[in-house]
């Protein structure tokens, strides 16, 4: 039944409801002078109101002043840029990073719409609130926060979307819709949207809404961004799908769950903290969560509460903390430490009691500037790359089929067939001339774009992110999943070639070659693949990427394994995974 059709059904038997009692339907009028403190929520408890709220919320058109017009164009051409430049190139060239590639411009285009709606949110570090359905996040962060009635906490486990809360000039909610457009809502219309709108017309907005914002004068933490995201897991998940299957509904529940699921993965990978909440009544971290977390590949260790922990006696809640502390070690999920804590005392239950607010103080820090531009050339950097290795492939094979072309051993019949083989070759080398040139252009072309987006909505960009926002943007670019079943993260470094790179001819593919760590000194970190090269990656690139006070010794192990891209001659890229 669609939306439209049910408020009808609704609001026809709420009008019989009231002719039956002696009253018309002039009442709509009164239902708009309905006190907000009655308990009674108007947008559930008029039809009319609520299809008004649904309409607004999910529209694509909006009333723009001049300035607005002109951002909404700069993006529309970022995304033309994206979709109908890059697309069309990297549909013809042979580039084994177009599908990548393209996925990466596209969620980097969604974040940019983001950016725009809520520039805001981009000045600071954004501390995630996770756990599955019914771990107390809400109720949590409203207790941390000091708001009591900050974030709606009567939870269905099909409606949540998630919510960034942090400080404003005026106290705000927004929400962003998957058109880009904000529409200002007020609490009563969060509370529906995110937990009664279901139940009252079944109607969720969790794929609806991309997130929403609130922004409040008084913040406790003016210098953070809260996120509040959905339970990656259903009711379902806890035991109760055979309710479920009783319903012929397990196929429709499975694929809300993915999708709650993917929405939940989706905005905590891009947080750069993570808190993890976990249910006293489930006695350690669960098998689930600890899969969850492990997938996300977090860039800074996690810090773990158990919520509702005046539920039960101070002893229970310590064997609970221990217990969790031996599941994460067994996991080797990074944590900063396990604790306890109660919404409803608004208590934390450590050794110091200050474990959770000595981790926001310290974090309470703005961002250098947006990562946007930097993600951007991280792509095409990449991108590029993957031509030139190409062309170095084709001019070593080119250099090959002529000596061999000159080799009065080989017949006059080989030689033509070399010939032939050689202006192919020739060919090939051209193309990709002319696709590394198109890709150059869109490259730049995107980057003024950008620039100007983020110059119109007052947003700077860096093109040095902190060592927070490296590993967090690194995480994004790997779509925050480890290549191995480690939790370390893959990290890309620019090495120089030093040796005789005819050798390389040898080489069928110049674009996967397995190396080790030979050695680190005083220059940098020595890459060997065989005794002809020697691969060094610079010790002040090392330092840009992980800090100055990087010890060389004690992050890159000798003899560990590492993938090594020839670009051309003189570089290559070394991709190594290292701890998290």
């Amino acid at each position: 039944m669609s939306l439209k059709n049910a408020m009808k059904r609704k609001s026809s038997t709420t009008e019989t409801s009231v002719t039956n009692s002696g009253t018309n339907s002039a009442t709509n009028s009164e239902s708009d002078k309905a006190p907000t403190n009655s308990g009674v929520n108007k947008y559930l408890h008029h039809p009319e109101q609520g299809l008004a709220l649904f309409a607004q919320l999910i529209a694509n058109i909006s009333n723009n002043s001049l300035a607005e017009t002109q951002v909404s164009q700069t993006l529309a051409q970022i995304k033309y840029l994206i979709e109908h430049d890059f697309l069309a190139l990297a549909k013809t060239d042979d580039n084994t990073l177009s599908a990548s590639a393209y996925v990466q411009l596209q969620q980097l285009a969604q974040q940019l719409g983001e950016l725009v709606a809520f520039p805001h949110l981009e000045k600071y570090y954004t501390i995630a609130v996770g756990g599955s359905f019914s771990a107390g996040k809400s109720r949590f962060l409203n207790s941390v926060l000091g708001c009591p009635s900050l974030l709606p906490t009567d939870t269905t486990p099909t409606t949540s979307i998630p919510t960034y809360i942090s400080q404003g000039e005026v106290n705000n909610i927004n929400a962003l819709n998957f058109y880009r457009k904000k529409t200002a809502i007020d609490e009563e219309a969060l509370k529906a949207i995110c937990h009664a709108f279901n139940d009252k017309f079944s109607v969720t907005f969790s794929h609806l809404l991309q997130l929403i914002s609130v922004e409040r004068e008084s913040f406790k933490y003016p210098d953070l961004v809260f996120l509040d995201t959905p339970g990656y897991s259903k009711a379902d998940n806890v035991g109760t799908q055979s309710s479920a299957a009783a319903n012929n509904n397990e196929q429709a529940v499975n694929v809300e769950q993915n999708s709650d699921e993917n929405i939940a993965r989706e905005h905590l990978t891009r947080a750069d903290y993570l808190i993890w909440l976990v249910d006293q009544q489930n006695g350690t971290v669960p098998q689930h969560d600890i899969e969850f977390i492990q997938g996300l590949a977090l860039s800074q260790p996690v810090l773990v509460v158990i919520s509702k922990a005046d539920k039960k006696i101070p002893s229970e809640i310590e064997k609970i903390i221990n217990a969790a502390k031996v599941s994460l070690d067994r996991a080797d999920i990074d944590y900063l430490d396990v604790i306890a804590y109660s919404a409803r005392k608004d208590e934390e239950y450590s050794a110091t009691k200050k474990v959770l607010s000595n981790l926001l103080n310290q974090v309470s820090e703005g961002k250098s500037g947006s990562t946007v531009l930097w993600q951007l050339n991280t792509i095409f950097n990449n991108y590029i790359n993957s031509y030139k290795t190409k062309y170095h492939e084709l001019s070593l094979t080119n250099g090959t089929l002529k000596e061999l072309a000159f080799d009065e051993s080989v017949s006059d019949d080989k030689k033509v067939h070399l010939n032939d083989i050689r202006q192919k070759t020739k060919g090939e080398l051209e193309a990709l001339t002319k696709q590394q040139k198109t890709a150059t252009k869109i490259h730049q072309q995107l980057s003024e774009k950008i620039e100007n987006l983020c110059s119109q909505v007052g947003v700077k960009t860096t093109l040095k992110p902190s060592a927070v926002a490296l590993k967090s943007m690194r995480k994004k670019h790997h779509g925050g999943q480890s290549k191995t079943n480690s939790n370390g993260q893959f990290y890309s470094f620019k090495a120089l070639i030093q040796g005789d790179s005819t050798q390389l001819a040898s080489i069928a593919d110049l674009t996967t070659i397995s190396g080790t760590i030979a050695k680190t000194g005083a220059v940098g970190v020595h890459i060997n693949i065989n005794k002809t090269f020697d691969i060094i990656i610079m010790k002040q690139r090392i330092k840009e990427q992980l800090g100055q006070d990087i010890e060389l010794a004690k992050t890159f192990n000798v003899g560990q394994q590492v993938n090594v891209q020839f670009v051309d001659k003189k570089n290559a890229t070394i991709t190594i995974e290292l701890a998290g």
